[in-house]
């Protein structure tokens, strides 16, 4: 009867200690995702906002040139 007492407190402990374990070792893996796609926008933000302003910053210029400013 005195061995109930020690059991299941160890394998509660050991069961818990490895659920901790496991969720960490998936979080970990999720935020390692996401700062890979972090990363890839930070590169790749600044050359689609340049594709899309570039057009439209030569249509305004040429806008001025045409109306004399």
């Amino acid at each position: 009867m005195a061995l109930e007492y020690i059991v299941g407190p160890v394998l509660a402990l050991l069961l818990g200690m490895k659920f901790t374990d496991y969720k960490t070792k998936e979080k970990d893996a999720k935020i390692t995702e996401l700062e890979s796609k972090i990363t890839l926008m930070e590169t790749e933000t600044p050359k689609k906002m340049m594709a899309t302003l570039l057009p439209v910053a030569k249509a305004v210029q040429k806008l001025n040139q045409e109306v004399g400013l």
